[in-house]
């Protein structure tokens, strides 16, 4: 299969889902998938000759418990199919994945989107617990303070 080939299947794909809008940028796709817990998740799919590849905003740089963090990432990408943890030149924290474009499919692609938004889902208040643990304990104590109730991340 030629990347115009898993061009088109991308293209079928995202004509499949009328709720989600796409912008086209060179070779490739931004969209945003929603989640229950990562709510927003921006997507670029970009289609090369060899290969797709899918990256994805996580979070942004950790404030804290890096070390732990990073082995928590490490370790649920035991049990990932393609979709792995990445960090940025700026230590923010993406989802990333590559496919060859032999692999790409209507089919696949949905897999794969779909295991990218699971593993967000999967992970997302767990990393920002550890990563800005401090941050939060400062929020609650002023939405104490203030009568509000508790923000449901901690």
């Amino acid at each position: 299969m030629s990347g115009a080939r898993a061009r088109q299947a991308v293209a079928d794909w995202f004509a499949g889902q009328p709720e989600l809008s796409a912008e086209r940028v060179g070779d490739g796709w931004l969209t945003v998938l929603a989640g229950e817990r990562k709510r927003t998740l921006p997507v670029l799919v970009e289609v090369g000759e060899r290969t797709l590849s899918l990256q994805a905003f996580f979070m942004t740089a950790p404030e804290e418990a890096q070390a732990d963090l990073y082995a928590f990432f490490l370790r649920r990408h035991l049990r990932s199919y393609v979709v792995r943890f990445a960090l940025d030149a700026d230590g923010d924290v993406l989802l990333v994945g590559v496919l060859p474009v032999e692999a790409v499919t209507v089919e696949e692609l949905d897999r794969v989107l779909g295991q990218l938004l699971q593993l967000a889902d999967d992970t997302y208040l767990e990393a920002v617990r550890m990563g800005f643990a401090s941050y939060i304990e400062r929020e609650q104590a002023w939405r104490e303070k203030a009568g509000l109730g508790r923000n449901p991340i901690s």
